[in-house]
């Protein structure tokens, strides 16, 4: 979703003193639907946000919104409390921390919500969050941001977070709002792209890198060449070559899908990474396979003006989806699922003893690096909106309807287990999902009623934010309870019979 250009920020002042003048209007609007309580409660949340979780802690102002917050005030919270599970220290966000990476369905929320009702407060907050995150966590040297799975900006220190002592730069999920940027900061953006190719590549000819690299100096690892973050790099450098035309993202795109092209088995399954650990050996991702199909089709238009690299983006794309569509996925049966992670050779279900898997994915309690149904599902969906009304479009449109059937079947326990706030949020977009593809109210119906035993879990009557998870009480986006604020939106459209606008998100990989 886009926006218009960027505001000078003293608007927002302007508009805050007009807040009650704009609720009266809106409350007119809403009050016309049949049903508003699912916006209801993400609008409580969202003004939570804008009131106390900006960055106006520090001595450096800015309009970055802060990724860890009281679930009763908004405000930063002075200490981290226990984690929720599966998350690992190293990935957290600490007190005052703002990750503009891990909470773009946020923004995406706070867009349609400004759409929805006409309030522009917080379409307006997203333009300046993000062009303030762009202009003071950019390194000067090497143009990463602080975000992804590592880092974060401390807004009340007005410096890099320090619960990752080696700095590492790891974007963990798509920049869906480079274009955006680039309309606003064009050298910034740019500046970020480049730098993912000098300096987060290892080897400008094979495309050797790792996942991980230094946010402040050159540092390049290698071998640890997920496909994911590839896919990642792939759509940055394709939207850099559509602004800029520099060959330079031409070539990176090139090498970079020649690098996978060449590390697919037979049966166009791509191992981990390259390297010899023993527990990885022979074992392929399968999510990642239809995360680099969607990125390298969405890639190809960009590059519509390099012929080169439109004809290797098709064949890395076609080649993907034929292995992901060629495994023996049971969707369909609650004992197993997608098959989510398969031998490269055999294509058979690889049990993981890290990921306590048998092959098959998860359907809740999500971890470090766990891939549920609903996740798997929904790249999917995106997929099969690529796709459209061909063969391999109809194979992944079943995979979809299936998966939403699953969740008919298997339900989750909040109180015996630790669930995501984000596991719902996935599942009730998954259930959207199938009835974007079917009309059949029983998809719906099933949205509505995880929509309200979500809101029973994560909210109260009395704080406006959602918790993280289920056995947890602060706001946390490490477990994407924007993504269920996003899929609440979502179904405020549905069932108020709306324009269905909200994007089915398939960030959480």
């Amino acid at each position: 979703m886009s926006f218009l250009p960027f505001p000078n920020r003293h608007r927002l002042l302007v508009q805050s003193a007009m807040a009650c003048l704009a609720i009266f209007w809106v409350g007119s609007r809403v009050g016309a639907a049949s049903d508003d309580r699912y916006l209801a409660v993400v609008r409580r949340a969202l003004d939570a946000i804008l009131e106390n979780g900006r960055d106006t802690y520090g001595e450096e102002r800015s309009g970055m919104i802060l990724s860890v917050l009281d679930r009763s005030t908004g405000k930063p919270m002075r200490l981290l409390p226990k984690a929720p599970n599966g998350v690992r220290q190293s990935d957290r966000t600490g007190p005052g921390g703002s990750n503009a990476n891990l909470q773009q369905d946020l923004y995406r929320t706070m867009q349609h919500v400004s759409r929805l009702t006409g309030d522009p407060r917080y379409e307006d907050a997203v333009r300046v969050a993000l062009s303030d995150f762009l202009r003071i966590t950019q390194h000067p040297e090497t143009g990463f941001l602080a975000w992804g799975e590592h880092l974060y900006w401390n807004c009340v220190a007005d410096k890099l977070g320090d619960l990752d002592p080696n700095k590492t730069h790891e974007q963990k999920r798509k920049f869906i709002y480079f274009d955006d940027l680039y309309a606003s900061d064009p050298d910034r953006t740019v500046k970020y792209a480049r730098g993912l190719w000098e300096h987060q590549i290892a080897d400008h000819e094979t495309g050797n890198f790792s996942r991980h690299a230094k946010y402040d100096r050159h540092a390049p690892g290698r071998d640890y060449d997920f496909a994911k973050e590839g896919g990642y790099f792939i759509d940055v450098w394709s939207r850099a070559f559509a602004k800029t035309e520099d060959p330079v993202f031409a070539k990176a795109v090139q090498v970079m899908t020649r690098r996978y092209l060449g590390r697919m088995s037979d049966l166009g399954l791509i191992q981990l990474d390259s390297t010899t650990r023993p527990d990885w050996l022979n074992t392929c991702v399968t999510l990642y396979l239809v995360a680099l199909a969607v990125e390298c089709s969405d890639a190809v238009p960009r590059m519509d003006r390099d012929a080169e690299s439109v004809g290797l983006l098709r064949k890395l794309a076609a080649s993907q989806d034929q292995a992901f569509l060629s495994l023996a996925h049971a969707v369909d049966d609650p004992g197993r699922g997608f098959v989510s992670y398969a031998a490269t050779d055999t294509g058979k279900p690889q049990p993981v003893a890290a990921k306590q898997s048998q092959g098959y994915s998860r359907h809740w309690n999500l971890g470090y690096g766990v891939h549920s149904t609903a996740m798997i599902a929904l790249l999917c969906n995106t997929r099969q909106g690529q796709l459209g009304d061909t063969d391999q479009g109809e194979a992944y449109r079943k995979l979809v309807i299936a998966s939403a059937d699953l969740y008919h079947q298997v339900k989750p326990d909040p109180v015996a287990d630790d669930l995501w706030a984000g596991e719902y949020g996935m599942v009730i977009l998954n259930q959207i999902a199938a009835y974007r593809l079917t009309r059949n109210e029983t998809y719906l119906t099933s949205a509505r009623q995880y929509a309200d035993e979500a809101i029973r879990v994560f909210w109260d009557g009395k704080k406006p934010l959602p918790r993280a998870s289920s056995k947890t009480d602060y706001y946390d986006v490490i477990t994407s309870p924007d993504t269920l604020m996003l899929a609440l939106t979502a179904l405020h459209e549905h069932v108020n019979q709306l324009d269905p606008r909200v994007e089915i998100s398939d960030l959480i990989r």
